[in-house]
């Protein structure tokens, strides 16, 4: 038998030939089936811990000999805080040797990856897990690739320290770095066409052919630990691309197929073809039923804001290109989330419900840098907001936490030229709007209803613009109804507004906080068109508005203001000009009550005092000029109340209808007319001129037979009697210039009587009805001038008091010198007093004269009765002292008739007589006289001065009889004159007592009345 040596030199060289390839055959099967797997899963361990610094696995490596394909098992990169950084299953590689060999380039059957695990982590700091092992990578790595690749003898990897890394290898000499990287050397010294410029970019990318390349099974974990706790998002991931090339595909090549199902059911398409030289890809891309929760968890550390529910659809066709003057563009894209609900954290309602998003055909260049969208619709959506003082909180609710971040984004994109958005039609389409305002207490929620909005020509670039309409129902029952278009830059807005049946209860709140009122009922309407235009916006506004039943609570609840109807037609307000007019306001069915407090404290009082956090102060700025061509009041009332007195006092005009015409308080003076019935029954007619700045009034005013009894409490509270009956009429004129107001009136009050007594500190201490007794004439009736003046700045000033305090001065008056007061019926005597010739006790003609007026008077006041008391004075001792003197002087040594005084005095006889009878009575001599002379004038001069001396003395001798005797005579005559001679009736004259030393010598008159 031969030895293999002897067989091996007995074969040719074709045997030896087949059994060096069989030989060859067998070892390669040995080698690559057997050694080689066992020696790359430990070198792939060995090298990529060492290079990741991670603890990296292989379970498993298998090498198909026969079928040129490869197999890895258990592969896992280590994470402390993932578990698995990166791992997977099981990857197969089915290589094409004979289709590699046909074509001349690596072609590869199939690549397929099962059980892809990936997990990220980020802290809260906003570190990732992979932060280490990109910093391991970013660091020069000398010689460690020469090393690597020669397996050179290295220290194995100490996972607890990632940044070993073997770094003794020489750096390896350039002759030996491949080919292809000198490329870029050459391209940059030596000029070339643009052809050859080409084929160097394709070289670049390898040739490579892959018929199918897909991942089974896969997941993507990521763990966001920003937060309080962490939230962990998993996404399984299944893609497939079929036919790939890097050479110029065919028709069907490089198609590929991702599919990545989301954690809650939702599923990612995404489909198309791409093309490496130059790179570039179309295909379409569809998402369904992504729930959004999940990924709105890993936004809970960055957002205030959360998403419990919401679904996500989208799709689109898109194409990318690398190529230069090409980028990306997006046709046919739509996008649909349906039952999104986003709330703020840390509240249980939600802020938005979105039943229904649809946007339908976007498109988008990134090269033209436009977008255009047709159709945006948004059905029943439900939002919630909530008004502070910090703001609004849907204002703030998508705003990142850390805002420095995005306002440096903002910055830098800035520079860049802007995207031009088209926007054609936004539809929303009943939705429910609801705002709660916390400004204001209680808290108070302002709700929109069936809102529909159509907004139109929507552009954003250079400038923006829009066009709209919409309406909406507020608070249950108002109909809101608007639209419009605008701009900005620069602002230009015009709207038409139209609102009808807005309840105004729903506003209470607001004007409560301003001033102490209660909007009990009311609807308010409007027909507006206002426009807003400028970097300093101009505002005007034009049209009508209306109000409807309104009722108007003070504090306390009780109803001030109603009103039927108000409509205002011709508004015009223009905020550049500071002006507001309004063509026409009529007002129907005004119900308008004023009432004062026991406090005594006025309505207006209270709504300055007692009001809520509106607050008040000059704003600043020019004052506003606001005109009113025609305001019409019909059908109204006009009430107050006071209860501050003892008795509450209630006054009314009803039926009150009036027009004020050309009302400016920029100038000039408005007409006004006024009429209706004071009480109801007392007609009242004012017509006059006002102005309000400065404050001008001259009004003309009369009205008639009004019930006194209803004056009772100031009647009680001056004058200490009620009003038993009487009707009032007045015709007066008030004038108010430079806040000074004079008033003339002349006041009829007929039948007017005071009834029962009224206890009061203020009542005047004067017998009243004395006084009235004196006003009233035969027919019962009390004509009375009435004038009233006062300062209006003086914070004393009341219109009420000032005219009762002229009352009871006139009435006061009337029953303590009601003479005087009647002096207008004596033709302007006053009877006070009526003068007899001193020492008579007998009227002369004066006196007669002056009791026939007296007469004439007492006639005119059927109800008065007349005192006479006599009275005597120094002048009748004067006359009773001249008598005695000239009898005595008549008795005399000289004897002879007394001539009277004049006569005597002036008869040089008579003057020699009175001279001695001073010598004789004084016992002195007539020099003491201090007359000079003894001429006829020195005579006549001493005569006199000694009569009056002579007198002097006689006069104080006169006895109080004799002047009490005088006296009653003189009131016994004086009555006699006018019971005899002019008919009074004796029981309306009575006798007073006589009175000495009076003011006068005649009789003093006073009322008999109690």
């Amino acid at each position: 038998m031969d030895t293999p040596l002897q067989w091996w030199r007995r074969q040719g060289w074709g045997r030896r030939t087949v059994v060096i390839c069989l030989f060859l055959y067998v070892l390669y099967l040995v080698v690559v089936g057997l050694i080689l797997p066992g020696w790359l899963r430990g070198k792939a361990e060995q090298e990529l811990s060492s290079l990741l610094g991670r603890t990296v696995t292989v379970e498993k490596v298998s090498l198909n000999p026969f079928v040129l394909s490869a197999t890895v098992e258990g592969f896992d990169i280590a994470d402390d805080r993932t578990e698995t950084l990166l791992g997977f299953q099981r990857l197969f590689v089915n290589a094409q040797f004979w289709s590699s060999l046909f074509h001349w380039r690596p072609w590869v059957r199939e690549i397929s990856l099962d059980g892809l695990d990936a997990g990220l982590w980020r802290g809260q700091g906003g570190e990732l897990s992979i932060d280490d092992i990109l910093a391991r990578l970013s660091q020069p790595a000398a010689g460690t690739d020469d090393a690597g690749a020669d397996g050179a003898d290295t220290d194995s990897p100490d996972t607890d320290s990632p940044d070993t890394v073997a770094t003794d290898e020489p750096e390896p000499p350039e002759q030996e770095q491949p080919e292809q990287q000198q490329e870029p050397l050459v391209a940059e010294t030596t000029p070339a066409s643009e052809t050859e410029a080409a084929s160097q970019q394709e070289s670049q990318v390898p040739a490579l052919t892959v018929d199918v390349l897909q991942l089974t099974a896969g997941r993507v974990r990521f763990i966001d630990a920003t937060g309080e706790e962490p939230v962990t998002l998993t996404l399984p991931v299944e893609f497939k691309v079929e036919d790939l090339t890097t050479r110029a595909p065919e028709q069907e090549d490089n198609r590929y197929a991702l599919n990545i199902e989301g954690p809650d059911g939702g599923t990612l398409e995404w489909s198309g073809r791409f093309n490496l030289q130059p790179l570039s890809t179309d295909g379409r891309l569809s998402m369904a039923q992504v729930d959004l929760v999940s990924f709105a968890q890993l936004l809970r550390s960055q957002f205030d804001f959360r998403i419990p529910s919401g679904h996500l659809a989208l799709s689109a066709d898109y194409r990318f290109s690398a190529e230069q003057g090409q980028g990306l563009t997006v046709r046919n894209g739509t996008l649909e989330l349906d039952n999104l609900v986003i709330r703020r954290a840390g509240q249980e309602d939600a802020n938005l419900t979105l039943p229904r998003i649809a946007v339908n055909g976007v498109s988008l260049d990134t090269v033209s840098r436009e977008v255009t969208v047709p159709e945006v619709r948004i059905s029943e959506a439900v939002v919630n907001a909530e008004l502070d003082q910090e703001g609004l909180d849907l204002a703030t609710l998508f705003l990142p936490r850390n805002p420095a971040e995005e306002e440096q984004e903002n910055a830098e994109d800035s520079a860049v030229e802007p995207w031009r958005v088209a926007l054609q039609t936004l539809v929303l389409e009943q939705a429910q709007l609801t705002l709660l305002d916390k400004t204001v207490s209680p808290a108070t929620p302002v709700a929109f209803t069936n809102t529909n909005l159509t907004v139109t020509d929507v552009t954003v670039g250079d400038q923006i613009s829009w066009h709209w309409q919409g309406d909406a129902v507020l608070a249950e029952s108002g109909r809101l109804n608007h639209s419009g278009e605008g701009s900005l830059s620069p602002l230009n807005i015009s709207a038409a507004i139209k609102a009808d049946a807005v309840p105004l209860p729903t506003f209470a709140p607001w004007v409560k906080q301003a001033v102490p009122i209660t909007i009990r009922r009311g609807q308010a309407s409007a027909d507006l068109k206002v426009d807003v235009a400028g970097e300093e916006p101009v505002v005007t506004v034009s049209g009508g508005a209306g109000l409807n039943n309104l009722d108007l609570l003070e504090g306390n609840g009780q109803s001030f203001a109603k009103l039927a109807s108000l409509q205002a037609s011709g508004v015009s307000v223009n905020t550049a000009e500071h002006r507001a007019t309004v063509a026409n306001i009529d007002v129907s069915g005004l119900d308008l009550i004023n009432r004062v407090d026991a406090q005594g404290r006025d309505l207006v009082s209270r709504l300055n005092t007692g009001g809520g956090g509106g607050g008040g102060g000059d704003a600043g700025g020019p004052a506003w000029r606001v005109g009113l061509k025609q305001v019409r009041v019909k059908n109204s009332k006009l009430a107050h109340n006071d209860a501050s007195l003892s008795k509450p006092f209630a006054i009314s005009l009803e039926q009150w209808n009036s027009t004020v015409r050309n009302f400016d308080t920029g100038g000039g003076r408005a007409a006004i007319t006024l009429n209706g019935k004071v009480n109801g029954n007392a007609p009242l007619k004012a017509e006059g001129s006002v102005s309000p700045d400065p404050l001008f009034l001259d009004l003309k005013m009369d009205f008639q037979s009004y019930g006194m009894e209803g004056l009772t409490p100031y009647t009680g509270r001056f004058l200490g009697y009620a009003v038993r009956r009487g009707l009032l009429s007045v015709n007066s004129t008030v004038k108010i210039e430079n806040n000074q107001l004079e008033s003339r009136s002349t006041v009829a009050a007929d039948r007017f009587f005071l009834g029962d007594r009224v206890q009061s500190d203020e009542a005047v201490n004067a017998p009243v009805r004395l006084g009235l007794s004196v006003l009233r004439d035969s027919s019962g009736m009390i004509n009375l001038p009435l004038n009233v003046s006062g300062d209006m700045n003086d914070p004393s000033f009341s219109v009420t008091g000032l005219i009762f305090t002229v009352i009871k001065n006139v009435l006061v008056k009337a029953a303590t010198a009601p003479f005087s007061l009647l002096s207008s019926l004596a033709g302007g005597k006053d009877l006070e007093q009526i003068a007899f010739p001193a020492g008579d006790a007998l009227p002369g003609a004066e006196t007669r004269q002056n009791l026939a007026t007296l007469n004439d008077v007492l006639s005119k006041r059927p109800g008065l009765s007349v005192v006479l008391s006599g009275q005597t004075n120094d002048e009748d001792r004067a006359a009773f002292a001249r008598q005695a003197l000239g009898e005595q002087l008549s008795e005399g040594m000289f004897r002879g008739d007394w001539p009277g005084e004049q006569a005597a005095l002036a008869d040089h006889r008579w003057g020699k007589r009175i001279v001695k009878e001073f010598e004789k009575r004084f016992d002195a001599d007539s020099a003491e006289l201090g007359v000079e002379g003894r001429d006829d004038a020195a005579d006549a001069r001493r005569a006199r001065l000694a009569w009056e001396r002579l007198v002097e003395a006689a006069a104080k001798d006169v006895s109080a009889q004799t002047l009490r005797t005088l006296a009653t005579q003189r009131a016994e005559n004086a009555r006699n004159e006018l019971v005899e001679q002019h008919g009074l009736d004796a029981g309306r004259v009575r006798l007073g007592d006589p009175a000495m030393d009076g003011k006068l010598a005649g009789i003093q008159l006073g009322l008999g009345n109690d």
